[in-house]
Parts: C-alpha cells; structure tokens; sequence
C-alpha cells in the first residue's frame, strides 16, 4: 500500500456521508458520478461504511442512505439540544390540555432514549423518563422509530427472542415485525402495558426534512384513564404537534 492512500480512503469515507446526507438516498452509479470515482470504488466504500452501519441499504430499492452510526454521531454532537429546544414548548402546551404526561424521544441503537418531558398534575399520574434508556420494542415512541429503520437493522438489533418486560412484552422479532408493519400504516404506535402494565402510551413520528423521523412524540397515562379507543383518538392531536415542533425546529436552524 502506498503512502497517502489511507488518507484518500478517509477522505472518499468522508465526502460520501457528505452527499448521503444531502440526498434521501442514492444508488452505487450515482454516488460513483457524485465523487467521480468508478462505481467498483464507490461500491467498496459502501460496503466498507454499511459494515459499521455509517450507511444503510434498503432491502427493496437497493438504494442507500446515511446510516444510524451517523445519526448517532450528529445527535450526540448537537447533544439533541436543538430538538429539546424546539420541542419543549409544544411538549407543555401539549401536557397542559391533555393533563397527561408527554415525552419526546430518539433511537440510539436498539434503545429508545427520553430525551425530554413534561409532567401531567393529577395525583395519579406517569413521571417523565428523561435521560432513560428503555428497549425500544417495548415503547411506542420506540417502535414508531423502528417502524421506519431497515429490516436488516432491526434484526440485527433483535436477532433472537425479545426480553419480555411484562406479560404484555412482544416476545420475538416475528411479532415485531408484524406490529411495526401496522404502525408504517397506521402512522402511529401504541404502548399497552408492555413496559409497565399500568401504563399506556401512543406515539407519533416528528419527520425530519427528509421524511425519516428525528424523533417520536408520545403521551403516557396510567392505563386505567387511557384504553385502545381513547388513545388512538390522540394521533390527529399528536401529529400536529409534531409537525409544529419540526416548524419550530426548522425556524431555528441556521
């Protein structure tokens, strides 16, 4: 090997996220023409950045897209200030009518993390979860997120059977799969005491700009206040919240 050449395969690493991210996804030939590399070259660093999940492809168009290692990594960096900004607002505007706790929450790896809250006040209530990090097949605001990853991904995540947190739990990745299909068409996922028994929740995607959710938005209350039929009864509210905190968020970026 010539010296230089693993500063080049890093710089060729580096400019492909840098036109993943400026595009919704992309084939082998058109990444190969972007960076004016041969298609084998661009094939290889494709190859090389879908094995540490810097990329990801999708199973039926064959195209690719940034990865969730990337995500990971801008998330991490932005320390989800930006979202936690533009979200809070809605989130006690939201927590206020309803009266219910509301939480917003991201993926990391196979795990949904809380990232911010806002209490409900009455006396039988859901604490917030901010900062915790709970599977994310036992959470709707969990699996709204997987609803919308690669399958490839979400089987890597879940290669056997699932933990089950409660007798509600969904016990291996074929029930999974199943639930997450209805949440695409759906649009919404719901938690029933699959986590807490007691506890139940809806969620719903907050998009970003390219269509892919940054994030969920959800709304947890004991079960015995909140059934199936009034939950879903939520989503309309809910997804216009979170089309808010995306107006919110696009309004503040720079």
């Amino acid at each position: 090997m010539q010296k230089g050449e693993p500063n080049d395969s890093v710089s060729k690493s580096l400019r492909t996220l840098l036109v993943l991210a400026a595009h919704e996804s992309m084939g082998v030939a058109e990444l190969g023409r972007e960076l004016n590399v041969a298609v084998s070259t661009a094939h290889r660093l494709l190859n090389i950045m879908r094995a540490h999940d810097f990329v990801e492809q999708d199973l039926h168009s064959r195209r690719y897209r940034v990865g969730s290692a990337a995500l990971k990594l801008g998330r991490q960096t932005r320390g989800d200030q930006d979202l936690v900004a533009a979200g809070h607002p809605h989130l006690a505007r939201l927590g206020a009518e309803l009266d219910e706790t509301v939480n917003l929450v991201v993926l990391d790896g196979a795990e949904a993390l809380f990232v911010d809250g806002v209490q409900g006040r009455q006396s039988l209530r859901v604490g917030t979860r901010t900062g915790a990090r709970l599977p994310a097949y036992a959470t709707a605001g969990g699996k709204v997120l997987l609803a919308h990853m690669p399958p490839a991904i979400i089987r890597s995540y879940y290669p056997g059977e699932l933990r089950r947190v409660t007798r509600h739990t969904l016990a291996d990745l074929a029930s999974l799969e199943r639930e997450l299909e209805q949440v695409r068409e759906l649009g919404y996922a719901l938690n029933l005491g699959e986590h807490l028994t007691e506890v139940s929740a809806i969620a719903v995607p907050v998009d970003g700009s390219h269509g892919r959710p940054i994030a969920a938005l959800t709304v947890a209350a004991p079960s015995t206040r909140w059934n199936r039929a009034r939950l879903t009864e939520l989503a309309p509210t809910l997804s216009a919240t979170a089309a808010e905190i995306m107006r919110n968020l696009a309004r503040q970026s720079p």
